[in-house]
């Protein structure tokens, strides 16, 4: 299956279906990377144990909010002396793990976050097709690393 210019979306990832309601669009994305490595010991696994739906928020798409079903895999590790027996694939270049939004969205959240204070940035994000309370957002903002060129 090709990219789709629509929604980048890292290698290994492709769009499965495409719902179009009047104010928001599901998208479901399918990983198809063949194993995935263990968080716990970093050995890769292949071996499916079962899958489940993750949502999560993106980037807002011709006045419609986005989002994103992910079908998520578990694998078992099969490594004896890893205390994990399960793990849930990762996918980092689409979302973080336990994130509740896309990379791409949080991006901009923060970029709204930095031209503004979180109070203003609360008011303008839906203006802009996004939601984000003051104290989430500030949230955001303390993980962007401080300059290191400070003279």
């Amino acid at each position: 299956m090709e990219r789709s210019p629509f929604l980048p979306l890292p290698e290994g990832m492709v769009i499965g279906q495409v719902e179009l309601i009047e104010t928001q669009l599901t998208v479901e994305v399918i990983s198809t990377q063949p194993f995935a490595c263990c968080p716990e010991c970093g050995n890769s696994s292949d071996h499916i144990h079962c899958q489940y739906h993750r949502t999560v928020h993106d980037v807002p798409c011709g006045g419609r909010n986005v989002i994103l079903r992910l079908l998520v895999r578990k694998f078992a590790c099969w490594t004896t002396t890893c205390p994990r027996k399960v793990f849930a694939e990762r996918l980092p270049d689409l979302v973080r793990a336990y994130a509740r939004v896309s990379n791409r969205l949080l991006e901009e959240l923060k970029a709204i976050g930095l031209a503004a204070s979180a109070e203003v940035s609360e008011r303008l994000a839906p203006r802009l097709g996004m939601q984000v309370k003051a104290p989430t957002l500030l949230r955001y903002l303390r993980t962007i690393p401080p300059p290191s060129d400070i003279p």
